[in-house]
């Protein structure tokens, strides 16, 4: 037997193979004969046995993978199946709790611009009566100024920081979405 006979027979016996699969199991063996080079054919033959024994261990192989394949794919199948059946159970709790945790949220979040908006109303009547007392005692008129000013440095604080934590929140939110 030849090389060439060798590798027509091999192709024959593989045909069932996915092409893929039955590319790469012929190049395989092309490049194992090149290896061992011409001279030594009947030398790689010999070792090989025939072409019906080395198809029926590449099939053999094969059908080990898919089965392997198939059993993972039941398993993750089953898995999901489970996580349905947790979530569907876990709902009556996990909803409710979710609402209450986004109504939360948007609670904090208004009454934190409600404070930031008192503080700002606040800054702007302390600085208008600084105003009015700038004409009888400079040092008053100068504390409330002070005063305003301070009051408007916490409102960008707190505005800042409710800001910072809502954007941080989206992007929580986007990146669980995503996944």
């Amino acid at each position: 037997m030849t090389r060439k006979e060798f590798m027509l027979e091999l192709a024959a016996r593989l045909h069932r193979l996915p092409q893929e699969d039955l590319r790469a199991a012929l190049q395989y063996y092309e490049e194992y004969f090149e290896e061992a080079g011409s001279q030594n054919e009947q030398e790689v033959i010999r070792e090989l046995r025939s072409p019906a024994h080395v198809a029926s261990k590449i099939l053999s192989d094969y059908a080990v993978k898919e089965a392997k394949k198939a059993r993972a794919s039941t398993k993750s199948g089953w898995r999901a199946f489970w996580f349905t059946i947790l979530a569907i159970c876990a709902a009556p709790v996990a909803v409710p709790l979710i609402i209450a945790a986004v109504v939360t949220i948007v609670a904090l979040g208004f009454a934190g611009f409600a404070v930031v908006f008192a503080l700002i109303i606040a800054a702007g009547a302390i600085f208008i009566k600084g105003i009015g007392t700038l004409f009888f005692g400079s040092a008053t008129a100068l504390l409330l100024f002070g005063s305003a000013l301070i009051l408007v440095g916490f409102a960008l604080l707190i505005f800042y920081g409710i800001s910072a934590l809502i954007a941080g929140i989206g992007k929580h939110i986007k990146n669980k979405s995503n996944k």
